[in-house]
Order: C-alpha cells, then structure tokens, then sequence
C-alpha cells in the first residue's frame, strides 16, 4: 500500500527521515534488551562457577550450611512492608456495579 502512495506522491526527506527514527529506535531498543540478557547471563554464570569452585574446595556440607545460614537473614530484611510517608492504604470493596 505505501508502494502506492509513493508513486502520487514521493515521500519527502523528513518522512524518511522519521521513519528511519522509529526504525532506529526499535533497533536500539532490541539492542539494549540483549545487551540487558547477556549480562543476566554473565551475572549467573559467574555465580555458578563461584558455586561450583566452592563445592569443589570447601564441600558440600560447608557450602549449604553457609547458604541456610544466610537464607533468613536475607528474608528477614526483606519481608517488613514498605511504607511511603503521607499515604494511606485504601481498602479495595466490590463495587455493585
């Protein structure tokens, strides 16, 4: 359909030139989300191989105990709720509608 258009009327510069924006910004945006994936990745592999390498020196045991003894700590800052100054929480009532 655009094929069309552009033989009545040819696209203009500035035409191009957004749509090669949008095409720049999508590509842009692809790469920035792989970018984001591979260091996801590095991030796990590196905790894998720390994993592993203390497995190999310490043992199991050792590396499991470590881990249960940081596991509730861990929960332990996280579960207390966040609470922002000056708001309040609004029950939410089914509406009859």
């Amino acid at each position: 359909m655009r094929w069309l258009a552009n033989l009545f009327s040819p696209p203009t510069p500035e035409k191009i030139a957004e749509r090669e924006l949008q095409d720049m910004r999508l590509t842009l945006f692809q790469a920035e989300r792989r970018l984001l994936e591979a260091q996801m990745q590095v991030a796990y592999y590196r905790d894998m191989v720390a994993f592993l390498e203390d497995v190999s020196t310490k043992g199991v045991e050792d590396v499991v105990d470590k881990r249960r003894a940081a596991v509730p700590a861990a929960i332990e800052t996280f579960s207390a709720p966040r609470v922002a100054p000056g708001l309040t929480t609004v029950p939410i009532v089914p509406s009859a509608a």
